[in-house]
């Protein structure tokens, strides 16, 4: 008997053994910018754009997914992660959005080169960017629009905006998250569009 149940008690080990070593396989998103039907560029020229610096918050420098389950608790969803950094793929969002709701020239990341010559420069600092435990994503952030000519703050602001995804569904949020960032990309571009069209106005 004590050959049959030490096999047995083996082949449950095993499949204990098994079962502990599947993992669910994760799944990877990125932001996507504004659609270019939808985009509305504005007929300003406004040249060179500097896109940053961007400070991002600690929390989010992860490649998981952050849900708050509580208003201190943040959750990480290891099987829904980032498929770049989530700075990198904001600052890039932002900038493609800018350079399709403006007529630029180009935009550019920080940090760019010393030969560049930038018409406007965006400073960006978020503090919150996640969702909660129904769905609805955050971002708070504050910016400021400086004409590099002079080095005048031609516009700063701070302000919250708000995206429902509707519930815990990560492409959802995902996609609540790039809406957000079309929010605030909606607003630097027409602050940039108001600046370059006083600054064009005949003395």
């Amino acid at each position: 008997m004590r050959p049959i149940f030490h096999t047995i008690m083996a082949g449950l080990c095993l499949v204990v053994i098994a079962g502990c070593g599947v993992t669910k396989p994760s799944k990877y998103y990125l932001l996507t910018p504004v659609d270019l039907d939808s985009a509305g560029s504005l007929d300003t020229q406004a040249g060179i754009i500097g896109i940053g610096p961007l400070a991002f918050p600690t929390y989010l420098d992860r490649p998981q997914i952050a849900v708050r389950s509580g208003g201190n608790q943040i959750d990480y969803a290891d099987s829904h992660r980032w498929a770049e950094p989530l700075k990198t793929a904001f600052i890039q969002t932002l900038s493609e959005n800018l350079s399709r709701m403006l007529s630029v020239e180009r935009s550019v990341i920080y940090p760019w080169s010393r030969s560049t010559s930038l018409d406007y420069q965006v400073m960006v600092n978020v503090t919150r960017f996640d969702a909660d435990a129904a769905g609805n994503v955050t971002l708070t952030t504050d910016w400021e629009i400086m004409r590099t000519i002079d080095s005048y703050s031609v516009d700063q602001n701070k302000a919250t905006y708000t995206e429902a995804a509707g519930s815990i569904d990560y492409p959802a949020i995902v996609a609540a998250q790039s809406r957000a960032v079309e929010q605030l990309s909606r607003d630097i571009a027409a602050a940039i569009n108001k600046a370059v069209a006083i600054t064009d106005q005949p003395s």
